[in-house]
């Protein structure tokens, strides 16, 4: 048992010099000749955050895919720029229209331009034929349908839940 002990303080004091402090032979006394002064405690201070604009609340910290959707396909529709850029990952990935063609990584505020582009698109997305703004304008949310759990594919659009939240991940834009 003391060859435990001893391993287990020589951990703790060495993770203790890591963080700067001084090493102590247990009784409160450092092992160094040095004076231990304490330090001032800092002064408080106040800091105010400035209010960031958002088009919607903040999504729960595990949102459904439904109440997710129902935010994203407004924005869209609506031609929310900072809604849809909001409900966009901090990096989305914008693929070509070949598997040969190089992957771009898109900021925020770069895909509504490109959902905008896909929205305007006649092109069908779903066996039915309907075309993005029609799925869009259906306010039923679009089932997993064997997909992954936390990933949903719409046409074009990946989604993707990460850390309990609901992102706008990929885009497949037609040009």
């Amino acid at each position: 048992m003391a060859d435990r002990s001893m391993i287990f303080a020589a951990l703790a004091a060495s993770l203790l010099v890591a963080c700067g402090a001084q090493p102590s032979d247990g009784a409160g006394s450092a092992t160094e000749d040095a004076e231990v002064v304490a330090a001032p405690a800092p002064a408080p201070t106040a800091t105010v955050a400035a209010p960031r604009p958002m088009s919607s609340p903040a999504p729960a910290a595990n949102e459904k895919f439904d109440a997710y959707w129902q935010r994203f396909r407004a924005a869209a529709l609506a031609g929310d720029a900072a809604g849809v850029a909001a409900a966009s990952a901090p990096e989305v990935t914008s693929h070509g229209i070949l598997d040969s063609d190089p992957i771009a990584t898109l900021s925020p505020q770069e895909v509504p331009a490109i959902v905008a582009g896909l929205l305007a698109s006649e092109e069908p997305i779903d066996p039915t034929g309907r075309t993005l703004r029609q799925v869009l304008g259906d306010a039923a949310a679009p089932q997993r349908d064997g997909q992954p759990l936390g990933f949903r594919r719409v046409g074009p659009l990946t989604f993707q839940q990460i850390k309990g939240r609901w992102y706008l991940t990929e885009v497949y834009p037609e040009e």
